[in-house]
C-alpha cells in the first residue's frame, strides 16, 4: 500500500482559524489578522464543540494504490467525500503476474500449503478472465470472474471533517487491515500538514468511548500504534518544513503497519506455482507532496 498526498488547502489551520474568529467581529476573514495562540486556542475549541462547519474547510486529496478491491469498496462508502478509481472496464490484469493480486498476511501466516492454494486460485480466477476475453465477452462482463483480492488504485478528496470521522471508524482495531492501515497512514499525514487538528485525533476509543467488538481492550493498542507514527512523524517534520514547493518526502510505516513476509516461504511458493517472483509482503508507505 502506498498513500501519496497530492494536493492540500495551504495554511489551512491558519485559514480556517481567520474565517472562524472573523465571524464574531464586523472585520471580514480577507482583512481579519490572527497569532500563533488564536489557532491553537481556535483549534482546541473546535475539537471540544465539534464545530464541523469549521473542519469542513480544509481538504486534502490523496491517492491510494496497491490495494485489493475489498478495501476500495469499504472505502467508498464514505459518501462525505469523492473518488475516482481505476476500472476494469478500460484496463487489463496478466493472468501470469501474480502481482495483480493481494495476499492477506494472515493466509501467509498460515504457511506454503495455505498460501499456495489461495495463490493458485486467484491464478485461475484470473486465467478465466482472460479467457472470456479472447472470446469477445465485453470487458465489464469478463471482469465478473476476477476475484475481490485484485490489486486496483484510487484517489480521494476529502475535507478534514471527513477525515476525523474516517479515522474514529476505520482506524479501530476491529477494521479490516487494509483500510485500518490507510486511516493510521492518513493519521500521519495529517499530523505533517495540520498538526494542530490532529493532535488528538484517533479511533472512538481514543476520542470518547470504544464502539468496537473488542469493548476497550484494544484501546492500549490504538495509542501504542498513534505513539510510535508520532515519534516517525516528530524525526520527520524537520525536513518535511524545509521541503520546496512540489518537493517530496516519503516516509515508510511497514514496520508499524504492515507485514515482512519470510523470503523462504516466497521461494517455496515460487517453485510450487512455478512462477519467477512474488512478493507476500505488505508494505505501507507514505509520500506527500509539498503544495
Amino acid at each position: 500500500m502506498k498513500v501519496t498526498i497530492l494536493n492540500y488547502t495551504d495554511s489551512g489551520e491558519e485559514l480556517l482559524t481567520k474565517c472562524g474568529m472573523a465571524t464574531t467581529t464586523e472585520t471580514p476573514p480577507s482583512q481579519y489578522k490572527i497569532k500563533d495562540k488564536d489557532v491553537n486556542e481556535f483549534m482546541e475549541i473546535s475539537r471540544e464543540m465539534e464545530l464541523s462547519s469549521v473542519f469542513n474547510f480544509p481538504t486534502i486529496i490523496y491517492e491510494v494504490k496497491d490495494v485489493s478491491r475489498s478495501f476500495t469498496h469499504q472505502h467508498v462508502r464514505h459518501r462525505m467525500a469523492a473518488h475516482m478509481q481505476q476500472s476494469l472496464r478500460y484496463t487489463e490484469i496478466n493472468p501470469k503476474d501474480p502481482s495483480f493480486m493481494i495476499t492477506p498476511p494472515s493466509i501467509t501466516k498460515k504457511g506454503v500449503d495455505q498460501t499456495k492454494e489461495y495463490i493458485q486460485n486467484q491464478l485461475n480466477a484470473a486465467q478465466t478472465y482472460k479467457n472470456l476475453l479472447k472470446k469477445d465477452i465485453p470487458p465489464e462482463d469478463a471482469r465478473f470472474a476476477l476475484p475481490i483480492g485484485v490489486k486496483t488504485f484510487l484517489t480521494t478528496a476529502m475535507n478534514v471533517e471527513s477525515i476525523l470521522h474516517y479515522l474514529n471508524v476505520r482506524a479501530c482495531m476491529d477494521s479490516q487491515w487494509e483500510i485500518r492501515a490507510n486511516a493510521y497512514t492518513l493519521l500521519a499525514a495529517c499530523k505533517l500538514i495540520y498538526p494542530k487538528i490532529f493532535q488528538k485525533a484517533g479511533p472512538h476509543c481514543i476520542t470518547g468511548r470504544c464502539k468496537g467488538r473488542g469493548k476497550g481492550k484494544c484501546k492500549n493498542q490504538a495509542k501504542e500504534t498513534i505513539k510510535k507514527i508520532e515519534n516517525k512523524i516528530n524525526k520527520t517534520k524537520p525536513k518535511f518544513e524545509s521541503l520546496k514547493t512540489n518537493e517530496s518526502i516519503s516516509i515508510d510505516l511497514t514496520e508499524i503497519l504492515g507485514y515482512e513476509a519470510n523470503p523462504q516461504t516466497e521461494k517455496q511458493i515460487q517453485k510450487k506455482l512455478n512462477i519467477d517472483n512474488i512478493n507476500l509482503s505488505f508494505n505501507v508507505k507514505l509520500e506527500i507532496q509539498k503544495n
